[in-house]
């Protein structure tokens, strides 16, 4: 007797399948321009901020990643190569200061100061400077993690259209290319380094830092081409598909308005 065949379900019997308990994302509803409006506005605030200043903007921005759900383990290894980023600049910045080659530093140190002394009259202003980076990279990282890379193009294509008429569609392009490589460069990165230890245990650090830029830019040129083609087939590569269509939002650019009136408070007290 031949085995019986199991019976399909109808979809309405089918077994639901345990959908994630993720909440939704406030930031991920807000309205792609006023994110846009607001990472601009903070962005040119902190790089002018006060260290008092800074230390709110940063409070502010570390509770937004926390409410945020849309970073998480995956990107331990891109936030960490952005913390060496930031501690490479500010090692470099502590160098010339130390150095007395900026106009600020030779007035700040005394003539005969000992280079550890002026290390140490420098290491405040490296500070300063490496929280403005991180909070910079945090604000860059909630704009582009809580959105898509085509949403925040046509956020921009929106913005130019009056400035450069039909051809604000290049540079939406152009933005949304720019977000959607730059994690696939780290990723690919990671994934070339892991690749050649595996490959070759015994390679030594100095061989595998020759080797990670040349196996990148190949792997690359591949994916390049590969979304070349991919842009395309979905016709993003002409302006009929980067005219913005945005539903209103008051409330998103309301709650927007208010938000950046809070951030420059602060700042306004401070320069009273």
């Amino acid at each position: 007797m031949p085995d019986r065949q199991p019976e399909k379900q109808h979809p309405e019997q089918q077994p639901m399948r345990n959908p994630s308990a993720r909440r939704p994302d406030i930031l991920s509803s807000l309205d792609p321009r006023a994110k846009l409006v607001c990472a601009g506005f903070l962005g040119v605030l902190v790089w002018q901020a006060a260290t008092p200043v800074l230390v709110c903007y940063a409070l502010f921005v570390a509770s937004l990643f926390a409410i945020s759900h849309n970073i998480n383990a995956s990107h331990l290894p891109m936030l960490r190569s952005y913390l060496w980023f930031v501690i490479l600049w500010a090692a470099i910045k502590l160098c010339i200061d130390a150095a007395g080659l900026t106009p600020a530093a030779q007035l700040l140190f005394p003539q005969h100061a000992a280079f550890a002394d002026r290390i140490q009259l420098a290491l405040p202003a490296a500070g300063v400077f490496a929280l403005r980076l991180l909070i910079l990279i945090g604000i860059g990282l909630l704009l582009t993690l809580s959105g898509s890379s085509r949403s925040l193009g046509l956020a921009l294509s929106w913005f130019l259209r009056p400035v450069l008429g039909k051809r604000a569609w290049h540079m939406a392009l152009s933005l949304s290319l720019m977000i959607h490589f730059l994690p696939l460069i780290q990723q690919t990165t990671a994934q070339v380094r892991h690749a050649i230890r595996l490959r070759n245990p015994a390679c030594s650090k100095l061989r595998c830092w020759l080797l990670l830029p040349q196996a990148t830019l190949r792997v690359m040129s591949q994916k390049t081409w590969t979304q070349t083609v991919a842009v395309a087939a979905r016709g993003l590569d002409s302006p009929e598909a980067w005219k913005p269509q945005f539903p209103p939002q008051p409330f998103g650019w309301l709650a927007c308005a208010v938000v950046l009136s809070i951030a420059a408070v602060p700042f306004w007290i401070d320069k009273i």
